[in-house]
């Protein structure tokens, strides 16, 4: 794992958890062999190491992950999504009469680059950061074993979310399973999910109130 430092100061907003790290904080430009989407390390200006993250060219030069060196494998996924079920599970958020949320909420979730919403049976996975673009089959994987959730479905749409000048050719497709629209209910009302034409991941969830 490459590891990037930090100048001198800069490791204090991280120190705090804020899980970004600016281009600017780098004591230099980062090396050759390192592409976009890959996991580094970030250390202090003495060598003390913070945290693990997503890199990426831009003001951003990192999403951290976890604040400790740490494997992103799939273990790691199912980990923070199963974290962040319980969590809406305690808000009663995933129940008979409301089963259309929002189970990842990037940065709210330690997940930063990441937002995955929930309309029943299918989940609709969008990635902004070109780490979390790569990890999405896995992310995949998590959701359709995850216990407590009943997930068959999972589609990516993130064509317009990622960064262009990354040319990742991304592209919104199923990754697992296949579902066109679905009935969701959202405070024992229901309503008709389409997700393949709707406007970001199909359905604005942090309107429920005002619905």
């Amino acid at each position: 794992m490459i590891e990037l430092k930090l100048k001198r100061g800069k490791e204090e907003s991280l120190d705090r958890f804020h899980p970004w790290v600016f281009s600017g904080a780098l004591a230099s430009e980062p090396p050759e062999n390192i592409a976009e989407g890959d996991v580094v390390g970030i250390v202090a200006h003495d060598g003390r190491f913070i945290g693990t993250g997503h890199f990426q060219i831009g003001s951003i030069a990192v999403r951290i992950l976890d604040f400790s060196r740490r494997e992103i494998n799939e273990e790691f996924f199912r980990e923070r999504l199963t974290d962040a079920l319980r969590l809406r599970k305690m808000l009663h958020l995933d129940t008979p009469q409301n089963n259309a949320y929002r189970l990842v909420h990037g940065e709210g979730d330690f997940l930063p680059g990441l937002v995955i919403d929930i309309y029943g049976p299918t989940a609709v996975v969008q990635a902004h950061s070109v780490g979390m673009h790569y990890a999405r089959e896995t992310v995949a994987r998590c959701l359709v074993s995850l216990p407590g959730l009943e997930v068959r479905n999972v589609y990516y749409k993130s064509e317009t979310t990622l960064p262009y000048k990354a040319r990742l050719d991304q592209h919104n497709d199923y990754i697992i399973g296949s579902a066109e629209t679905a009935v969701a209910t959202e405070n024992g009302l229901r309503f008709n999910i389409d997700w393949l034409r709707g406007q970001k991941t199909g359905f604005f969830v942090d309107q429920r109130d005002n619905r």
